[in-house]
């Protein structure tokens, strides 16, 4: 009689010890602890100073005409990082021509674009409330959208300035290309204080101690 209870309770103990192990197992399939995501990087994909031109044009609110204000304008455009998924824009200095005179707007600055991956390019979108400086701080804050994409360093990009004010819309679009930048130190061409003894007093040895002077550079970092 005792064997055979002992032989039961083994069996309820094994039976036990299997169920646990096996709930442990469904709860890994079933996903109750599923594996951290890696973080998505995008935002050095865009990073970088582009040199290209930009075209002005503005739009009348309720109106699909616009009018060219501005061609072929030659701008910088710095994209820094922020996050990893987001980056700055800027747009220094940016002025309009309008009525025959320059307004001056100041700098376009979205603080944060979200970027996104695609297949063969990453685009990057985002919006602010700008106040202006300047000629153009009269006109109160200003809803701007921005939206690009850049494919093989070359950035498109489109940047939206709704003027309450003035019942329109300031729309720039933007070409450019990255630049790339020199690697090594900044260099600047200097006489060596060695070199300083041979420069003579008379003007008959002047030319060809100043010849050896000139000719005879160096490089200091």
């Amino acid at each position: 009689m005792k064997k055979n209870l002992l032989y039961l309770w083994a069996l309820i103990c094994s039976v036990a010890l299997f169920t646990a192990c096996s709930s442990d197992d469904d709860n890994d399939i079933s996903g109750n602890n599923p594996p951290e995501e890696e973080a998505v990087v995008t935002a050095p994909d865009v990073v970088g100073t582009y040199w290209g031109n930009l075209d002005i044009s503005m739009k009348p609110d309720n109106s699909d005409q616009e009018t060219v204000i501005g061609n072929g304008i030659a701008k910088f455009i710095t994209i820094s990082q922020v996050s990893d998924t987001e980056v700055k824009m800027e747009l220094k200095e940016f002025e309009l021509f309008l009525n025959g005179t320059i307004m001056k707007f100041g700098d376009i600055v979205i603080d944060k674009c979200t970027v996104k991956k695609e297949t063969d390019a990453s685009t990057f979108t985002g919006q602010q409330n700008l106040t202006f400086s300047g000629d153009a701080a009269a006109l109160g804050t200003c809803a701007t959208t921005v939206e690009g994409i850049v494919e093989s360093g070359a950035l498109t990009m489109n940047i939206n300035v709704k003027v309450a004010t003035l019942q329109q819309t300031v729309k720039v679009t933007y070409s450019g290309v990255k630049q790339v930048e020199e690697s090594g130190n900044d260099y600047t061409t200097a006489f060596p204080l060695p070199y300083l003894w041979i420069i003579p007093f008379s003007m008959k040895e002047f030319n060809w101690s100043m010849a050896c002077v000139l000719f005879t550079p160096v490089i200091l970092q």
